[in-house]
């Protein structure tokens, strides 16, 4: 869409900050929102740009590909992918504390 869902402003004008901000539009709805007012990190304003990201009604297990037992579903503090525990090599028994990031962005953002 062409405004965000959260504050209502379009990419010229987001109305929470006052300032010019691109949109990010699900991949699957295509309802869309500003990485500000969808309270994204420094990562992950730079990974959702860079796959078909899906908004929290839509996520799926990147792994699987289904929306299933979402209560079972992690999502990465650093790209907003969604992971079910038990689709993650190794599986993952009870969901961590704290923040956690997938694979993908251990080896992009926490290689030493």
């Amino acid at each position: 869409s062409d405004y965000c869902d959260f504050c209502l402003g379009d990419s010229a004008l987001n109305k929470k900050t006052g300032k010019p901000e691109a949109l990010i539009a699900c991949s699957i709805c295509g309802r869309a929102g500003h990485p500000t007012c969808l309270q994204f990190t420094k990562n992950m304003m730079v990974s959702v740009r860079k796959y078909p990201w899906q908004c929290i009604e839509c996520k799926s297990c990147t792994i699987c590909g289904t929306s299933e037992n979402d209560d079972k579903l992690l999502f990465c503090d650093d790209c907003d992918r969604g992971y079910h525990m038990y689709c993650l090599v190794p599986p993952m028994k009870e969901a961590p504390e704290g923040s956690w990031s997938c694979s993908i962005c251990i080896q992009t953002f926490h290689k030493k």
